[in-house]
């Protein structure tokens, strides 16, 4: 195995074949030698979270905004958040994964927290992401908790393009590198 890159993103390639992951990014929560498992963070649902967690918990929701499809592989509601003093198991600096019912309510609650709320997950079993990784199907960078729990729409293109002047930037011989190639 490569080095852990829990905590780091995920960018689909243009040229992934599986329509599961289309323009997808994944924050990936786990990679071990075990499993390796993320969330699909740039896929909103029509379902609103006011709707799903009145549905699922019989509570009340203080947050607007959809429930996200984090992956093809079912699994419980998941929450990554940013409360230090409501339970989960801590990602990267703070940010948290919360899957008990009970630290779902509080956050449901939180005024102060910024959620995503997830159903389902993305799933690798042992050394299949190290295998996809190596033929390029996925692009790996660096992403911090308010991207994350943004609700960016664009956000695919945004990091792909970043990750693209990251990679012209370390080439001297390209002194002023437009940030549209049609520019030329």
């Amino acid at each position: 195995m490569c080095r852990s890159l829990q905590g780091n993103c995920l960018l689909a390639s243009p040229f992934m074949d599986d329509p599961n992951f289309f323009r997808a990014v994944v924050y990936l929560v786990r990679h071990d030698e075990e499993h390796s498992f993320g969330l699909i963070i740039n896929r909103p649902t029509d379902f609103q979270l006011e709707k799903v967690v009145s549905m699922v918990c019989e509570s009340k929701c203080v947050h607007n905004g959809p429930l996200y499809c984090g992956g093809p592989v079912d699994g419980p509601l998941l929450a990554l958040h940013d409360q230090s003093h409501i339970g989960g198991e801590e990602c990267v600096d703070g940010l948290k994964l919360c899957t008990d019912q009970a630290e779902l309510m509080k956050l449901f609650v939180c005024k102060a927290a910024k959620l995503k709320l997830f159903d389902g997950l993305a799933a690798w079993g042992p050394g299949q992401l190290d295998e996809e990784l190596a033929t390029g199907s996925w692009l790996v960078t660096d992403i911090d908790c308010d991207l994350v729990l943004s609700a960016d729409n664009d956000l695919w293109e945004s990091l792909v393009r970043r990750i693209g002047q990251n990679i012209l930037a370390t080439d001297d011989k390209i002194s002023d590198v437009p940030i549209d190639p049609q520019w030329n």
